[in-house]
């Protein structure tokens, strides 16, 4: 019989088993790890750890919150700020001597009809959006409660800075940059949107799908969408639907919010609070930073510049949350406890 003690002792290992047995299951199957998926498989590890009831209590209005924002993301779609496209490919070839490295790493790496070593790498990467963050946030908890409550707010808090990003500032991926599109009212259509060729054809033309080829621009040449054709190739037709009959939560994503990438802002933000937490153990998830750099990159979802960004956004977040915070919290409890010990010197002196 196993004694409690060698089960603690062997936990770690336990909880890192079952959570890659069950990110490959779903990864194998083509399902995508989102929010609530995520929050039903952390919530077995808490049951195998032991604190269950620990878990919904610090966890359950993160997850709220974050499934809240989720379904609240397609409102970035119904304001019409203009649309955002040649300031990241300016930028990308200022960065990189004239190249924009999506075009770069496709040209040289992609094979059209043929799952590449490298293909199965990003895919996966990219896949694993909400998981890594929500794993580390766990490996967080396990340790210092305090610290993974700084951690989720800041998560928020930086998800909530990329949103109000992706409305005021709608920024074209590289892989539609790549399509025909047609400028229409500060937007863009472009022949692969259903809805698009709709609004064509309210507006009177009769083939909506000619008119963009014939009028629309393309902005970067060879530029692709090698996620979807990854996806298309995967190894079983599943395509996502693990159980057809049990669909938690219906998720559409704005196709313009590109700028941050929150699929680097979410490493680094993980990055920085292991490091703080674990000391070197923490710098492990550089090496994931630069996985997800290059996937998001050679799959034409973001730019380099996008990442950066993301970067920057989950370093003022982290700076905010754990220096400027605290030490205003500080200065303000601090004065007045200066002044009831000036009184009490008075009081004294006075006596």
């Amino acid at each position: 019989m196993t004694q409690p003690g060698t089960y603690r002792r062997w936990m770690p290992l336990i909880l890192a088993a079952y959570i890659v047995a069950v990110a490959a299951a779903f990864l194998f199957f083509n399902a995508r790890l989102t929010v609530e998926w995520v929050a039903i498989v952390l919530f077995g590890a808490a049951l195998l750890s032991g604190r269950a009831v620990l878990f919904i209590r610090d966890w359950g209005v993160f997850f709220v919150v974050l499934v809240a924002w989720q379904l609240v993301s397609p409102v970035a779609t119904i304001f019409h700020f203009p649309w955002h496209v040649q300031p990241m490919i300016t930028a990308d070839r200022a960065l990189f001597f004239g190249h924009v490295p999506a075009v770069w790493l496709q040209a040289h790496l992609y094979q059209p009809g043929r799952i590449e070593p490298w293909d199965i790498l990003s895919a996966v990467m990219y896949m694993l959006h909400f998981l890594a963050p929500l794993v580390a946030g766990f490996a967080l908890w396990l340790s210092d409660r305090a610290v993974f409550r700084q951690y989720a707010i800041t998560f928020v808090l930086v998800a909530v800075a990329g949103f109000a990003t992706y409305i005021l500032y709608p920024a074209v991926p590289p892989w539609m940059a790549g399509e025909k599109l047609l400028s229409l009212h500060g937007q863009y259509l472009f022949a692969q949107n259903a809805q698009d060729l709709q609004q064509l054809r309210a507006a009177g033309i009769a083939h909506p799908w000619q008119y963009i080829q014939s009028h629309g621009h393309v902005y970067l040449p060879g530029a692709r969408n090698i996620f979807n054709a990854i996806m298309s190739n995967w190894y079983n037709p599943y395509n996502g639907e693990i159980f057809p009959f049990f669909k938690v939560l219906h998720m559409h994503y704005d196709q313009v919010g590109a700028m941050p990438s929150e699929h680097a802002a979410y490493p680094m933000l993980f990055f920085l609070f292991l490091r703080r937490q674990f000391g070197r153990t923490g710098y492990i998830a550089l090496v994931y930073i630069a996985l997800i750099t290059f996937a998001i990159v050679y799959l034409g979802q973001h730019y380099v510049v996008d990442a950066l960004v993301g970067f920057a956004y989950a370093g003022l977040g982290y700076l905010l949350v754990t220096r400027l915070y605290p030490a205003l919290r500080d200065r303000i409890t601090a004065r007045p406890a200066a002044e009831a010990i000036e009184t009490r010197e008075l009081e004294t002196a006075a006596r």
